[in-house]
């Protein structure tokens, strides 16, 4: 309700209540919508955690869908008075914490009550500040040259955008196994930088506007499955991950908005350039070749980071393979050889059950039999035992 009436005063207060405010009245109803997206951010994010779903396979469809439903709903949106815009979105923000006691009351999700302690995956906070700090300078170059060449943010063409950015992410997290490192050092984060080179080079600015919101929206898809895997892989993190992640993107918002209008006012080529430049770097400095799933911090924390035993190999293992927690729990039993009927006591499992597991276990591991099995995690425990 607080962040409701943030959005809602600064508009009555200027007397006319249209959805379109300038100066102070801007800056601070700015600011509450920030607070808002991050808080819509905790809540979602929050719910796929408890919800422990833990494949990327499954979320991002789920994040994909979301980018095209921006579609017609921006376009609807645009064909509307600002003050309904407005009205639409304070009433979506109430809604939310009843929406979220009701999922959570039918499925009965708990937080976790595990105590473990989570190493804080840095380069995961850094790269959102990154494209935090993107964002606020992309809405403050782009509100007022895009608007010179006669468009408008909210313009409908602006759509394809989202559409090119769902495209691009459902294509390219499917093709490249989500190898993270990959699709947002490699893909995402340069796409959005050579918007703002296009646009410092002189080119069609709304097209530059259009680059770059294909770039941050596909970056952003990738962030967002990387942070449900996060929370399912350690559920500790549910209660603080996605609060991280809203927070540090909209203060990264905020320097970048606060950058444009105070620091680099009318040097809108200047700030392209920068920006871009900004991201190249960052990428640069970024990028890793280890596995992403131990240098994002996937790997639980109370476990060394280095692949120092079997049960560690495992869970790298199962982590690389997207396995569910049910295959989790078979795979280190298989590996120290135990059969099937000892699996099916250990887990209180039909044996039945553990054999359809096993089958989609070694289809995702890439063997055929057990000791295939064995072998390859073998294998990986001494690789990690030699990088020490």
């Amino acid at each position: 309700m607080v962040l409701a009436a943030g959005i809602l005063v600064p508009d009555i207060l200027d007397g006319r209540f249209d959805g379109e405010l300038a100066g102070a009245p801007f800056a601070a109803q700015m600011i509450f919508m920030g607070v808002a997206s991050a808080y819509l951010t905790t809540v979602v994010g929050t719910l796929f955690g408890l919800k422990g779903i833990a494949r990327p396979t499954s979320v991002t469809p789920a994040s994909v869908i979301g980018l095209l439903l921006c579609v017609p709903l921006q376009i609807a949106l645009y064909y509307v008075p600002g003050s309904i815009r407005e009205g639409a979105m304070v009433a979506f923000l109430v809604s939310v914490p009843f929406l979220y006691g009701w999922q959570v009351t039918r499925d009965r999700l708990r937080e976790s009550r595990r105590t473990e302690k989570v190493r804080i995956p840095l380069r995961f906070i850094a790269t959102l500040l990154i494209m935090g700090i993107a964002l606020g300078t992309l809405q403050g170059i782009f509100t007022i040259t895009v608007a010179a060449d006669g468009h408008s943010l909210m313009n409908p063409l602006s759509t394809l955008g989202f559409l090119l950015a769902a495209l691009a992410a459902g294509v390219t997290m499917t093709g490249n196994r989500f190898d993270y490192n990959h699709l947002i050092y490699q893909m995402g984060i340069p796409i959005l930088a050579c918007g703002f080179i296009f646009a410092a080079l002189g080119g069609n600015q709304f097209v530059a506007f259009v680059i770059c919101l294909m770039g941050y929206y596909a970056t952003f898809v990738v962030l967002w499955v990387l942070g449900a895997y996060l929370t399912a892989e350690s559920p500790s993190m549910v209660k603080w991950l996605f609060a991280l992640m809203g927070a540090v993107m909209a203060l990264g918002q905020a320097l970048g908005l606060i950058a444009v209008d105070t620091q680099m006012v009318g040097l809108v080529r200047e700030d392209s350039i920068l920006i871009g430049t900004f991201l190249l770097l960052a990428c640069l400095f970024l990028v890793g070749d280890r596995s992403p799933y131990e240098s994002w911090g996937i790997v639980h924390p109370t476990h060394s980071a280095t692949l120092n035993d079997l049960s560690q190999a495992c869970q790298i293992l199962a982590a690389e393979t997207h396995m569910t927690n049910r295959e989790r729990d078979i795979l280190p039993l298989l590996a120290q050889g135990r059969n099937r009927k000892v699996i099916a006591e250990t887990l209180v499992l039909s044996e039945n059950t553990v054999k359809a597991h096993i089958s989609n276990l070694y289809a995702k591991a890439g063997v055929h039999t057990q000791q295939e099995l064995i072998d390859l995690a073998q294998q990986r425990a001494e690789e990690g035992s030699g990088n020490r």
